[in-house]
C-alpha cells in the first residue's frame, strides 16, 4: 500500500496518509482518519471551554487571527502555517542552558526573548 489523498469529511479538503502511517494505524489497530491533521486538532481541543480566544496581530503579517493570549500580554503570535515554514529561524532564539541557574527562570528569560522582538 502506498501513500493516498483522501477527502475531510469535515472540511473537505484533500489530505495525504503516508504509507508509515498506515503502518502505525495498522499497529495499533485503528482506522486511517477520515479528517485533516487540523480538523482532528480542533476535535481534540474543542473540550478546553476554560480558554477564552483574544483577537490578536499576526506578528508576521499584521492579519488579526485568534490566539489564547491577549495582545497585553506582548507575546509574539504566529499563525500554525508560519510556525511549520521557513519564514522565521529558530536558532536566533536559541540560548545554553546555564546549570548554575534555576530552570524554569531560564526558560522564562527564553520565552521572553521570543515574544519580544
Amino acid at each position: 500500500m502506498n501513500s493516498e489523498t483522501k477527502t475531510c469529511q469535515n472540511c473537505k479538503k484533500e489530505f495525504v496518509i503516508e504509507l508509515e502511517d498506515f503502518n502505525f494505524y495498522e499497529k495499533i489497530k485503528v482506522p486511517p482518519p477520515t479528517f485533516c491533521p487540523l480538523c482532528r486538532a480542533q476535535r481534540r481541543f474543542s473540550f478546553r471551554n476554560e480558554r477564552k480566544l483574544f483577537k490578536v496581530k499576526d506578528a508576521f503579517t499584521g492579519r488579526d487571527i485568534f490566539s489564547l493570549y491577549p495582545a497585553e500580554s506582548n507575546r509574539k503570535v504566529i499563525t500554525q502555517e508560519e510556525w511549520n515554514g521557513d519564514s522565521w529561524d529558530a536558532i536566533e532564539y536559541a540560548q545554553n542552558v546555564d546549570f548554575s541557574k534555576p530552570f524554569l527562570k531560564q526558560i522564562l528569560e527564553l520565552e521572553k526573548k521570543s515574544s519580544n522582538l
